[in-house]
């Protein structure tokens, strides 16, 4: 108890580090421990973009403990702003199911996500999957009307004035 009354006095720390730590951590994790699992993970790649991978085994060491390591990176569409984030948590309560499944990280380019796009890529229209599910078909094209001859001279009205 003493220690957490310890750390709320002290706040967070400083370490410009921490910035990539989406805060609160968890209760039994101080915050010097979770610097030692970044330097660990960032020796390993120095890349932040790469920190939800290489972070839950840098913490493993560290704290015999494992913990869920999360992407809260955040990012304006046009990726002129890029902030490289991860949450620590303890367990995976409120999980949506597809977040397991996800490539990570989203923003920086490795053999998964090639892999995952000529995936998606096979199953797009010009593939090798088919382009529409059966009984889906678009309706017929409708029929045209014949276009109209051209005008003949006999058909051509007479001017009155010439």
């Amino acid at each position: 108890m003493l220690r957490s009354f310890v750390r709320t006095l002290r706040g967070p720390s400083r370490d410009p580090r921490m910035a990539h730590i989406s805060l609160p951590l968890p209760r039994n994790l101080p915050d010097e421990r979770v610097l030692q699992a970044l330097e660990i993970a960032l020796a390993e790649n120095s890349d932040p973009a790469y920190l939800v991978e290489t972070l839950r085994p840098a913490l493993r060491k560290v704290t015999g403990h494992d913990y869920e390591v999360l992407d809260r990176t955040a990012a304006d569409v046009t990726g002129s702003f890029v902030k490289t984030s991860v949450m620590i948590r303890d367990g995976s309560v409120g999980l949506w199911p597809g977040y397991a499944a996800r490539a990570y990280p989203l923003l920086a380019r490795d053999a998964r996500t090639e892999e995952a796009r000529v995936a998606i890529a096979a199953g797009a229209p010009g593939g090798d999957a088919p382009s529409r599910k059966p009984g889906w078909e678009p309706p017929p094209t409708p029929e045209r009307a014949p276009e109209p001859a051209a005008a003949s001279d006999a058909e051509q009205p007479v001017r009155a004035h010439d």
